[in-house]
């Protein structure tokens, strides 16, 4: 029997609304090495997004080289890039780490059309064939296929093809009585269910890829998607391990774990989630200041956006939130204030025609509010500035007066005005 560790999406140099996920990575990352170290795999595979961008920190990249090195100790390793990584980084990175048959990281798209085929010897005898397709843009497959026919296929039929192209390599010399095989790919399946923290331009439709076409192996290994999850269909085994680490609010609530591939020759190959604890969880408690204080146990050291329901606008929120929980990281606090939206009242606007600009803006208050003033008073003074706006001079307006009224009383007697 072969055994795999798969894991993914480590976003290394990540920060969330501004706070550095160092900690938690270095956390995370130990407690990955400490399951290896119990679970012997033959291979350990890393399914893309090393880095959370294409120029990581050095305090990110001494992380990696420190882990996938000591990973390298327990098992043979495999790294391929995602869309955040870059290909130029991780090829020079490949040249540092590289130790015998250790680390191979696979980086560059413009190789794959020749295959891309690695061929690992088990301890207990046998190879694992694994056939690795790092993520590649749309317009980098101009460089993929130099045939212009080719070029003006669908982003998820040139990828097919790419696939089918490596299957075939990866059974030459393949001994079904005595290997396995493997397919690692950072990709967007049709189907699958994306955690909303991935880059949005790469999970879109056009990059959406068919399940069908993923080569007919004893597991296929995927990276990109943040939630963990099986792959969608039937037709292969296989799973997105997912990030280790909730790496922004959309993955709140999300379990994270690595996967554990168990694979025979010839026999179903079974899966398992080994659940991972380290490293802050995200939350976003909402409620009013006595609903908050009733969960206030709950948090600790948690990183936490805060929602909190107020009749009107608390000038000492912040420092009553930041008391209630000291030891969280809390990097947004929004007050919902009653008097901050307007009720939405039914629209006039006849059937068929065009809402007027107050309605709209009203509208647009009844969804959304406003910061610190009330929204009566900020539809007033934009009902009357609309009203005047076709006027040569500014309309005289009362929270003008009554702030002029206020600054003169700071006025300087005429013989202590400073001189010009």
């Amino acid at each position: 029997m072969f055994k795999i560790l798969h894991t993914s999406d480590w976003h290394l140099g990540r920060t969330t609304w501004g706070h550095t996920r160092h900690p938690d990575h270095e956390a995370v990352l130990a407690e990955i090495i400490a399951i290896a170290t119990a679970e012997q795999p033959d291979l350990i595979l890393i399914s893309g997004d090393l880095f959370d961008q294409q120029r990581p920190p050095v305090q990110a990249m001494k992380l990696a080289t420190e882990v996938l090195r000591a990973l390298a100790v327990i098992a043979p390793v495999m790294v391929i890039s995602g869309n955040h990584d870059s290909p130029l980084l991780l090829d020079w990175l490949n040249d540092l780490l590289r130790h015998g048959d250790r680390i191979h990281i696979i980086a560059d798209p413009d190789a794959v059309r020749a295959g891309t085929i690695h061929r690992i010897a088990a301890a207990g005898g046998g190879r694992i064939h694994v056939a690795a397709l790092p993520f590649i843009t749309a317009n980098r497959l101009v460089n993929v296929h130099h045939d212009p026919a080719e070029r003006r296929k669908a982003y998820a039929e040139h990828i097919g093809d790419l696939q089918h192209a490596l299957l075939r390599r990866l059974h030459e010399d393949f001994d079904p009585a005595t290997d396995v095989s493997v397919f690692t790919a950072h990709q967007y399946l049709a189907g699958s269910i994306p955690a909303r923290t991935e880059n949005p331009n790469h999970t879109c439709d056009f990059y959406a890829t068919d399940p069908q076409h993923i080569p007919a192996v004893d597991y296929a290994a995927f990276g990109h998607i943040h939630k963990p999850q099986d792959l969608p269909g039937s037709r292969v085994t296989g799973a997105y391990a997912g990030s280790p680490i909730q790496l922004d609010f959309g993955e709140v609530g999300e379990d994270k774990s690595i996967v554990i591939a168990e694979l025979q020759p010839g026999a179903p190959t079974r899966i398992r989630r080994v659940p991972l604890h380290a490293g802050r969880r995200l939350e976003k408690p909402t409620g009013t200041l006595e609903e908050l204080t009733a969960v206030a146990a709950t948090i600790t050291d948690q990183i936490v956006r805060i929602a909190v329901n107020t009749p009107s606008h608390d000038a000492n929120l912040s420092r009553r939130i930041r008391e209630l929980f000291p030891h969280a990281t809390i990097v947004d606090i929004d007050e919902n204030a009653d008097d901050r939206k307007l009720e939405l009242i039914t629209s006039q606007t006849p059937p068929g025609g065009e809402p007027d600009n107050l309605t709209m803006f009203s509208t647009y208050l009844a969804q959304h509010g406003t910061r610190t003033a009330p929204a009566e008073h900020v539809v007033d003074l934009f009902s009357t500035l609309l009203h005047h706006a076709g006027d040569e001079q500014p309309p005289a307006l009362d929270a003008e007066t009554l702030l002029a009224d206020d600054l003169s009383s700071f006025a300087l007697p005429a013989d202590e005005e400073p001189a010009a």
